[in-house]
């Protein structure tokens, strides 16, 4: 099942801008698939003339140095180094994060639970048993987005964003869940989001400083697993 991520029938280049390009891969989102573009951003990194990368879900982003590149000439290129990367398990550690489900932390649990019509304890049964691999950074403050969400809790974003508390948030959305970080002293109590806040991690680690050797506690490919502290009903 997808849960909300396109399935396309091959492999595609776009042009984003004037200096980027985006390859989607083919096929269903699945571990063998995001290990390949996990290898293929080690290769594209070594390129001249490309500046940065960012790998997504079943994509990556690349973006090319300045003028004196054209990306026109990266297009064939990039879906040629995609054919030829290969998947492949990579080092990784685990991460244990203990959670508060539902209650005040976790307010979207009651809702998840009737959309799924089962009690809200099956739901966090579900969630707390899987383990999740970092698939790609997120785009806001935490651990990335996370695979191995249970297929019976997949459930469509929120077409209207609400407001929900933010520090430690654990959601989940179509066929992916997230954890965010820690709030910022400095950071708005509250914040829009379309995912769905089932609970919430009061200890959970701070995933990137740069006051820290390495900056990073955790990387692609690294896993995530929830243990039940309680829940709030």
């Amino acid at each position: 099942m997808s849960g909300g991520i396109t399935i396309l029938e091959k492999p595609r280049v776009s042009y984003c801008g004037d200096h980027g390009l985006l390859l989607e891969a083919e096929g269903d989102l699945a571990l063998p698939t995001q290990e390949r573009i996990w290898a293929l951003n080690d290769v594209v990194l070594g390129w001249a003339g490309v500046l940065d990368t960012q790998p997504g879900m079943n994509s990556l982003l690349v973006l090319i140095q300045n003028d004196e590149h054209d990306p026109v000439e990266y297009h064939d290129r990039l879906l040629r180094a995609w054919s030829e990367s290969q998947s492949g398990r990579r080092p990784s550690k685990l991460l244990e994060v203990g959670v508060v489900y539902g209650g005040e932390g976790g307010g979207d649990l009651p809702d998840v639970a009737r959309y799924h019509q089962v009690d809200v304890a099956e739901i966090v049964q579900l969630h707390s048993g899987a383990e999740y691999t970092i698939f790609a950074p997120g785009t806001g403050p935490g651990f990335g987005y996370l695979f191995g969400l249970d297929p019976r809790l997949f459930i469509p974003r929120r077409k209207v964003p609400v407001m929900r508390k933010v520090g430690g948030t654990v959601s989940i959305a179509g066929a992916q869940a997230i954890l965010g970080a820690p709030k910022h002293p400095n950071a708005a109590d509250t914040s829009p989001t379309g995912w769905h806040v089932i609970g919430r991690a009061h200890d959970v680690p701070i995933p990137f400083d740069i006051a820290r050797d390495p900056m990073s506690i955790v990387s692609l490919g690294d896993r995530i697993r929830f243990r039940v502290e309680r829940l709030d009903r």
